[in-house]
């Protein structure tokens, strides 16, 4: 179930087919997979080493984000609303708007020295294991309200519901700034097979709410809870929040290279 009113998601909508042409441009080389637009919030913890490590392949090492508001990470929890997502061709992916939620961590290849994120996990609506062949369906859902004042005061509570009924739950308040925007490059691996490998393009609005290495702290009444018994011993209670990140919108393309 979701509630949700952002003013900039129209106006996103129609720069995003200006945003692919600018894009592909540069990927010439590349086959585009996706385009979308969409709501993200990035949970980023510290969590035991051992248990990062589990969910990496050999030859590649558990480490933290090494810099930014997040600096001092080991993992993500993101937390995505698809508004609109099409594959390659331009037409609809799965219906064109979903929900799901992905466990990211990081490594670094022992071998060759290449820093890497990796995609652990997705939870989402559907029986298929997605493009980096780990997806797992589940239940989501996501309410949000946002109280138009200045600043805006917001909130999000989100809930993911396994097949054997595991629960992932989040809950803040937070209250609004003016985002940065930022175009950016990056690639994302599978944690299952490392040789999957993605190229993203992303054009992003992003709002630092909470940051322990930098000093931000505009949220209330925060929780997370997790029972999902696959994530138990990454969320054993010793994991330390480093911080929360908004993106309240997020313009993607994503290329096979």
């Amino acid at each position: 179930m979701r509630h949700f009113m952002n003013r900039s998601v129209l106006f996103l909508i129609g720069i995003i087919c200006v945003g692919s042409v600018a894009f592909t441009t540069l990927a010439q080389a590349e086959t585009l997979e996706e385009s979308s637009l969409f709501f993200r919030i990035y949970v980023a913890f510290s969590v035991d080493q051992k248990a990062a490590q589990a969910w990496l392949p050999a030859p590649w090492k558990a480490v933290s984000v090494p810099k930014g508001p997040l600096k001092g990470a080991n993992l993500y929890v993101i937390l995505d609303d698809k508004f609109i997502r099409h594959d390659g061709e331009g037409k609809q992916f799965m219906g064109g708007t979903y929900l799901n939620v992905g466990i990211i961590g990081f490594g670094k290849n022992e071998q060759t020295g290449e820093f890497a994120a990796f995609v652990n996990r997705v939870y989402w609506p559907y029986d298929d294991p997605g493009c980096y062949k780990n997806h797992v369906k589940a239940t989501v859902s996501r309410e949000a309200t946002i109280k138009a004042s200045s600043p805006a005061a917001c909130s999000e509570v989100w809930k993911v519901q396994d097949s054997a009924g595991g629960i992932m739950e989040f809950r803040m308040d937070y209250q609004r700034a003016v985002p940065k925007r930022k175009m950016h490059e990056f690639k994302v691996r599978s944690a299952v097979d490392p040789n999957v490998l993605f190229r993203y393009k992303d054009d992003t609005a992003s709002d630092v709410v909470k940051s322990i290495p930098a000093g931000i702290d505009r949220v209330k009444n925060y929780k997370f809870r997790v029972t999902i018994s696959e994530l138990r011993k990454m969320f054993d209670g010793s994991e330390q929040l480093v911080g929360i990140l908004v993106n309240p919108s997020r313009v993607r393309l994503r290329y096979r290279p």
